[in-house]
Parts: structure tokens; sequence; C-alpha cells
């Protein structure tokens, strides 16, 4: 029995990737023009806007008339400092939105895209819409960063996509692993983000599914060691599109399901023997001949191990045993 991903899962990860890579390259004008184009193509009501000589936009870079929601772009240059793009884009969100009730009429909503490149709204800007919600009395004001345009532009249908985007590789591309796990595991192993080796807050549970199941050293040290570094898992899922975190669980609960018709229970060491096959189908296998990649991989492929183990998807729980 063997895990296969289809198409249309390929195809998925190219567009993400690439989306996420254009989302990092623009800036200015062509920050904008990426905007416009998701918008244009995920709600054909949207109309952009250009500026016209001395009368210029009037704090307007796009709107949806009938609901009188009107947006506002910024892109900063990928050189600027976070903390200088924040204090530029609460600037340039409270002076824009005050020129739109001179030049546009019926302002209920109000929008600040803001190419953050995944970092997340600055919390300033955030709650500087929040108080122009209130004082203006309009019915809403909130940012779009890139994680929403990443999901509108992933809404999109493939010819749209692709119109968008330019251009997407084959789907029988043969060097990236194009699961939804497989986009995790890059994430974990490209990170910098130092490894964390705490104790376990809820050790007693944490110890009791690790010998229910039968896990043993050096098996078990293993769970113990990487589990506190699964908050690395999460934080992934947090700025991922919808749907992903449902579909890596579902490939991780598979491979377990996989792993039990593989090793019989009846088998010397079947949990240890099980955890070390699962850790091999995670990694993909067209790393076998990099050994520092397939290092790294293995290294987030345990990581995943060790939060999908603490969140119930791999190894029974106790409490399916006490309620079967």
């Amino acid at each position: 029995m063997t895990s296969s991903v289809g198409v249309s899962g390929t195809q998925d990860f190219w567009f993400r990737k690439l989306f996420r890579l254009r989302i990092h390259e623009v800036a200015g004008d062509a920050f904008q023009d990426l905007f416009s184009s998701v918008m244009s193509y995920s709600d054909p009501r949207f109309q952009s806007v250009q500026p016209w000589g001395n009368w210029g936009d009037g704090g307007n870079d796009g709107w949806i008339e009938e609901d009188g929601h009107y947006h506002q772009v910024y892109g900063p240059k990928a050189t600027t400092s976070s903390e200088d793009s924040a204090l530029a884009a609460l600037s340039k969100a409270q002076k824009d939105f005050l020129k739109l009730p001179t030049k546009w009429k019926n302002v209920r909503r109000f929008s600040f895209v803001f190419n953050d490149r995944f970092i997340g709204v600055p919390a300033p800007l955030a709650a500087a819409l929040q108080s122009l919600k209130t004082t203006q009395k309009l019915e809403g004001a909130d940012a779009i960063c890139a994680h929403q345009l990443l999901v509108r532009f992933m809404g999109l249908s493939e010819e749209n996509r692709r119109d968008i985007i330019g251009y997407a590789p084959p789907p029988d591309e043969p060097i990236v692993d194009p699961r939804a796990l497989g986009e995790l595991l890059s994430a974990l192993a490209d990170s910098s983000q130092p490894l964390k080796f705490l104790a376990k807050g809820d050790a007693p549970l944490f110890e009791q599914k690790i010998a229910m199941n039968g896990l043993t050293s050096p098996i078990a040290d293993r769970l113990r060691v990487h589990s506190p570094q699964s908050t690395m898992v999460d934080d992934f899922l947090a700025k991922s599109d919808p749907g992903v975190a449902q579909a890596i669980a579902q490939e991780v609960k598979g491979y377990y399901e996989e792993s039990k018709v593989v090793i019989a229970d009846a088998s010397d060491e079947a949990a240890n023997d099980r955890y070390v096959w699962m850790i091999g189908q995670l990694i993909p296998s067209t790393l076998n001949s990099h050994p520092h990649s397939q290092a790294a991989y293995r290294l987030a492929a345990e990581i995943v191990m060790a939060k999908y183990f603490e969140a119930c998807d791999v190894y029974e729980h106790p409490d399916s045993i006490a309620t079967a």
C-alpha cells in the first residue's frame, strides 16, 4: 500500500509557492497590480483606480461601489525594516482615509492593503484601524495582508491563477515534494529558529501514551526531545491557507494507519518499528542522494511526528482504550 498525491495537489503546491515568491518580490505599483488582479478575479464587482493628474486617486486604490468598500494599497520595498514599514503603514492608513470623504461618496468600509511579506499585521496598525472604525462610524475597517491575499488567490480557478502568476511548472515535476506535508517539512528544514529543549507541561498524559503504545528508548526519548519543538509546526499552520492543517493531519494519520498494516502488532518492537517506518515515509524520496538535506528533513520529520503524536493523530490515545 502506498500513498500518492494527485495532479491537483501538485499544482496547488506550486501555485502557493509561486504566489508566495511573488509577494516577497513585489513592492509599490507592482504590489498594487498584483492585489488588483487577485481582487478582480475573486470579486467581479471590484474596480481598480489609477491616479489622474492633480486629482490623484483620493485615497482610493480600488473599490466595490455597491458595498461602499474602499481599499488603499501600500507595498514597501523588501529592504525596508519591519519597524519602518509598520510606522509608514500606520501613517499612510490614517492620512489616506482622511482623503476619501473629500472625493468619494458612501464610504462605509475601509481596507488597508499592506505587503507584510507574511510577517503579520503590525499591532499599531491593527489598533489604529479598529479605532478608525469606531470614530468614523464605519461598518468595517481592517488590514489585508499577504496571508489573506494568498487565501483569495488559492480560491481562484486554475486558469485565473495561471494568468496572475504567468506560469506554473508541469504536474510531473520530480524535484519537489508536492504534499501539503512536504511544504511543512521544507519550512521546518529551512528554519533558522533555534531548537527548544523544554520539559513537557502535560508530562503525565504524554508518558502514559508512550507506555500504553509500547514505545521504548530510544524512540520514546526522541519524542520527548522533539515534542517541545512542535510549536514550530503550529507557527507554520497559523500562517497557512485554510485546509492545509487538515490535509497534513490526514496525511500523517494515513501513514500511521498504513504502518499498522505494514508492521503487525505481533511484531517484536512493533511500536518503535512503526515510528522509524513513518519517518521514512515523511521524508521525500528525492532527497536520497542529498545526505545533508536528508538530515535536515529527518529532524523536521521527527518534529512533525512529535506534534501529531501529542495531537493523537498517530498512535493510540489512553482515552480511546478506556472507551473502547
